[in-house]
This record gives C-alpha cells, sequence and structure tokens, in this order.
C-alpha cells in the first residue's frame, strides 16, 4: 500500500501507511537523512495542525 501523505512540512512528514500513522523528519546535519516513527493517531493530529507541534511530538517520542 502507498503512504498517504497528510502533511508535508519539507523536513517533516505525517502519513498514514496501512492504517497506522508514521512521522518522518529530517536529522542529517549537512545531508538529509530521514527517520521515521510509529506514532499514534492522536499524536498524528497534534503534529498536523503545525511544524511546531510535529517538533513536539518528536522531542517527546525522543526523550522516552
Amino acid at each position: 500500500m502507498e503512504d498517504i501523505i497528510l502533511r508535508d512540512y519539507g523536513w517533516c512528514k505525517v502519513m498514514q501507511r496501512n492504517n497506522k500513522y508514521v512521522i518522518s523528519y529530517d536529522v542529517g546535519g549537512i545531508a538529509v537523512q530521514m527517520m521515521e516513527m510509529d506514532i499514534t493517531k492522536e499524536q498524528a493530529y497534534k503534529a498536523m495542525v503545525d511544524q511546531y507541534e510535529a517538533e513536539k511530538i518528536i522531542r517527546e517520542i525522543l526523550h522516552k
């Protein structure tokens, strides 16, 4: 199944894949290097509000 991009901020994408939600974001310094994480539906909706909320979701997940 194809990814459905729900929101694209350039450095970060919120996607739906096979009834799951995924956030893909750039962790690279000089070169772009994308990392993906599964997120909940609630986190996906928060991340779609704006890029600042998306960044908050990423930080929350990384600091668990």
